[in-house]
């Protein structure tokens, strides 16, 4: 356990928000994923300044960032017509909160992140469409966390928030304004999509979902993949094409699963999360811009458990680029606002290959760029995307760039204890467990590093 103890918990409004809001708030590519909550975790080492010059400096810089970020003020609310998620621009304040604990980060078990990340995150409201939190550790460090509302942004959303805010502490401007307009995704007339995306899709209803024991019963882990190992991947995955970063790491862990798997099934899955922004033609290209709604979807792909394991890793980053090239489009986006607006009014959706039934399924989510979170204390050691995923089944993948900035990767995992068991024994040791000495937490008498 970590004991944080709350020693401010505080809302803080917009100093000049705009007097007029975009009057699309919430788009339907929004509504998809629908609202919950998730977070992006940081902790950092020891500062030179005094921990109250940190709080100070967040608190004072934050209703004057909030003036560009002013939605993040306002309330999410259900609508009382639809009963959709909408939100409320009313400058209500986001949420500031300092915890203080005498735990030393030495102490915890990085490698689970249920002992580490998910107490490090507080709760915070449902309404809230962020939180700010602040926690000092017994060792000096701290942990900033940026907890939000996925209704709001994806994660590519979340990164360019949390850049924006090092940018404007740092300089006092932003060189990026953040656009919440979401006017650009509106249903065509008449409505037209594919009758495939209705095989997507499911209503998320628990009594069809996996039980509570079933989803406890999930490993949740933080490993760290080394440059070197990614690289050594991605030659043995290319071909006459050579393959990216995400298509030979993948077609690695489809191995994995495949082992796992065994005899137990004939096929395994992949899915992955997609962003659009660069996928959009031309007439988005202007409002892409620093966009903080969500513009992603969801790729997948079934193979036999027998080829995965036979065939080489080029045939596995084959499938991942086939399978990412189909939703690689402005069309697949435009489907998906249509298809929502037919749909919206029925209940809270979610995408299949996620609900945990079915042949099994890694879900992986990759960030491939930097995330600037120097603010003037300093680059975190460790950054982590955090969510609850309530009765979801299927096993995840999140994958950021190390914060290091050495071409390293860490990954927050979500896994059968048959996966990671095999993840464990794996002899190229290409996923290793994250633990407080390799992240610097021990004292400096006993560390290694």
């Amino acid at each position: 356990m970590i004991p944080i103890k709350i020693t401010k918990r505080t809302l803080i409004k917009a100093s000049n928000p705009p007097i007029t809001t975009p009057k699309v708030l919430i788009s339907n590519l929004d509504l998809i994923l629908g609202h919950f909550q998730g977070s992006l975790i940081s902790i950092y080492p020891p500062p030179s300044s005094p921990f109250q010059t940190i709080v100070s400096t967040i608190q004072s810089n934050l209703p004057f960032f909030l003036n560009h970020l002013y939605p993040y003020a306002g309330r999410i609310i259900a609508d009382p017509v639809s009963n959709l998620p909408s939100l409320i621009c009313n400058n209500y304040g986001a949420e500031f909160v300092i915890g203080q604990t005498e735990t030393a980060l030495s102490s915890i078990d990085f490698g689970d992140m249920d002992q580490s990340l998910n107490l490090i995150q507080l709760p915070f409201a449902p309404d809230l469409p962020l939180s700010l939190q602040l926690v000092r550790f017994g060792c000096g460090r701290f942990s900033i966390s940026w907890s939000m509302s996925h209704l709001l942004q994806d994660g590519h959303g979340i990164a360019t928030i949390v850049t924006a805010w090092s940018d404007f502490v740092r300089t006092g401007t932003l060189s990026k304004i953040p656009n919440h307009d979401r006017s650009m995704f509106v249903p065509r007339l008449p409505l037209r999509y594919s009758p495939s995306l209705d095989q997507e899709f499911t209503l998320y209803k628990p009594s069809e979902l996996i039980n509570v024991l079933g989803t406890a019963s999930l490993l949740r882990k933080i490993y760290r993949v080394e440059a070197a190992d990614i690289e050594r991947i991605r030659a043995e995955a290319s071909g006459h094409v050579r393959a990216t970063r995400l298509e030979a790491v993948s077609a690695y862990v489809w191995k994995l699963l495949a082992t796992a798997v065994g005899s137990l099934d004939t096929t395994c899955r992949l899915a992955w999360i997609v962003d659009g922004r660069k996928r959009l033609g031309p007439k988005y290209k202007e409002a892409m811009k620093c966009y903080l709604g969500n513009v992603i979807t969801y790729a997948s792909r079934e193979a036999r458990v027998d080829e995965i394991k036979k065939q080489s890793l080029m045939y596995g980053a084959a499938l991942t680029r086939e399978a990412i090239e189909e939703v690689s489009c402005e069309e697949r986006f435009e489907q998906l606002v249509d298809w929502m607006e037919e749909h919206k009014n029925a209940g809270k959706w979610t995408e299949i290959v996620g609900v945990g039934l079915g042949s099994p399924t890694i879900v992986i989510s990759f960030m491939p760029f930097r995330v600037e979170q120097d603010f003037g204390f300093g680059d975190p050691v460790l950054t982590m995307p955090w969510m609850r995923p309530g009765r979801l089944g299927s096993c995840s993948l999140n994958i950021i760039r190390s914060p290091r900035n050495d071409g390293s990767w860490l990954v927050s995992a979500r896994l059968w204890p048959s996966l990671a068991e095999v993840m464990r024994r794996d002899v190229r040791k290409v996923f290793k467990p994250v633990t407080a000495e390799s992240l610097g937490f021990l004292p400096a008498t006993t560390s290694r590093l």
